[in-house]
């Protein structure tokens, strides 16, 4: 990947060294209003992160009841990212990639990156995309917009598999987790970190108290965990609940305890972070 893909600007108009502010934001997994898209068979449950963002990033709940195609397409964004929860998508691009998700499997396109997919009917997935919003473009000869000039001509789409030798043990903030990093660090230069952690077996009592110079959004995707933000009520997290936490001393958390298949799939913003460990506020008891 050349640095035209990190240097070209992007649409939303921030950068690593000038990172976006989200702000805090929580949906669960029974929350939210399914709607209809883009796509008519597919059907959109907003996860908030839009509205914590200002536009600049959007989470969403995807689904459909019946097997379906897609045509050639690219999306004007900066990114697309999808983490599939249900069913299999099979994804063929322009640079001759063609490859098989189901779920716990993620694909993560670049902007204006011509791409096709076929879905299996019961199809679920998280998507992540950079501005919340965009126009879908349709054709694999069509015009592209002007600004896809200054992007790297070699970019290209990863895709990872949920296979135990993509984790690895320590390979982030906490020695007691298993790390699969999602391959975003890169092609989005240095703005955007994702991966997805999961414990080991055993639970644990938890990471203590602490926050992040970083912006922190996640779905919770295995097993179940407490969560204490400064400020408000302890919450328990179950399987397909959301939240968002700021950067900043002014969002100190403790997630505690969590069960020996706790799992998250965690966006870090920006990629390069610190993890700050802090006394318990005074309010910490439940």
């Amino acid at each position: 990947m050349s640095n035209r893909a990190a240097g070209a600007p992007w649409i939303s108009g921030w950068s690593a060294a000038e990172p976006l502010r989200i702000g805090y934001t929580s949906v669960a997994h029974d929350e939210g209003t399914w709607e209809e898209g883009a796509r008519p068979y597919m059907s959109y449950r907003n996860l908030g992160l839009a509205e914590a963002s200002g536009g600049a990033i959007g989470a969403r709940h995807i689904r459909s009841a019946e097997a379906a195609e897609a045509d050639w397409h690219c999306h004007d964004l900066d990114f697309q990212l999808f983490y599939v929860l249900k069913g299999t998508v099979t994804v063929e691009t322009e640079t001759g990639q063609k490859v098989e998700l189901g779920p716990g499997d993620t694909g993560y396109h670049p902007g204006l990156f011509r791409h096709r997919e076929s879905i299996s009917a019961g199809f679920e997935a998280i998507e992540i995309c950079g501005p919340a919003a965009g126009e879908i473009i349709i054709g694999r000869e069509a015009s592209l917009p002007t600004r896809a000039t200054d992007m790297d001509p070699d970019r290209d789409a990863f895709y990872s598999h949920d296979v135990e030798a993509n984790y690895e043990l320590g390979a982030g903030p906490r020695k007691f987790f298993r790390y699969r990093d999602l391959g975003m660090r890169g092609p989005t230069g240095g703005r955007i970190h994702t991966h997805v952690v999961r414990a080991t077996g055993d639970p644990g009592e938890g990471t203590g108290w602490h926050y992040h110079s970083m912006a922190q959004w996640f779905l919770i995707v295995g097993g179940t965990s407490d969560i204490r933000v400064e400020g408000k009520p302890r919450q328990k997290l179950v399987v397909g609940d959301t939240m968002c936490i700021g950067s900043g001393p002014q969002m100190r958390h403790n997630v505690a305890p969590f069960s020996g298949d706790y799992a998250v799939l965690e966006m870090c913003v920006p990629a390069e972070y610190e993890t700050i460990a802090v006394d318990p506020p005074a309010d910490a008891a439940p």
